[in-house]
């Protein structure tokens, strides 16, 4: 009996292994496909919230990362955004999928399974921080989102797809 325990656990623990989605680049592990999983997210404003989110985050080549954004958003529309972006600290538009971005966001890579970026207005003011980590098995990813003058914080849970 504890020789077929012992095989149903190997077995289970083979096909977790085999379910698991390989990092695209173990350079930058925040690259990949990311699908948002709602009920381990937690935002401010329910009502805001989305509901359905991905993002595919790739290198475009020549030092630049690609950030799409898509999912339907809470009144029902659907979400297109695009970032394109090197980590080198600059500022790049906050969405290029629009003629006139009216954020700005700078990047940095602190490790490969750590991305903090800011975002600025306008004025040059900062309006938000974000941190992006992913866990020890690659397969997790939250993102905390920090506002300006609110004191609650988003988190948003993606799942490697």
């Amino acid at each position: 009996m504890k020789t077929s325990f012992a095989v149903s656990v190997a077995g289970v623990m083979f096909a977790a292994n085999a379910l698991a989605v390989e990092p695209p680049n173990p350079k930058d592990l925040i690259q990949g496909k990311w699908e948002l999983v709602l009920e381990k997210s937690k935002f401010c404003n329910a009502a805001t919230a989305p509901k359905a989110g991905n993002r595919w985050i790739f290198d475009a080549g020549w030092g630049l990362i690609v950030t799409e954004w898509g999912g339907t958003a809470a009144d029902g529309k659907p979400i297109v955004t695009r970032y394109v972006a090197r980590y080198d600290g600059g500022k790049y538009p906050a969405n290029i999928t629009k003629p006139d971005a009216s954020e700005a966001i700078s990047w940095k890579l602190v490790n490969p399974g750590r991305l903090e970026f800011t975002h600025y207005d306008k004025a040059d003011k900062v309006t938000s921080t974000y941190l992006r980590t992913v866990s020890e098995d690659g397969q997790t990813m939250p993102q905390v989102s920090t506002f300006v003058g609110r004191e609650c914080k988003d988190i948003q849970v993606f799942q490697r797809k």
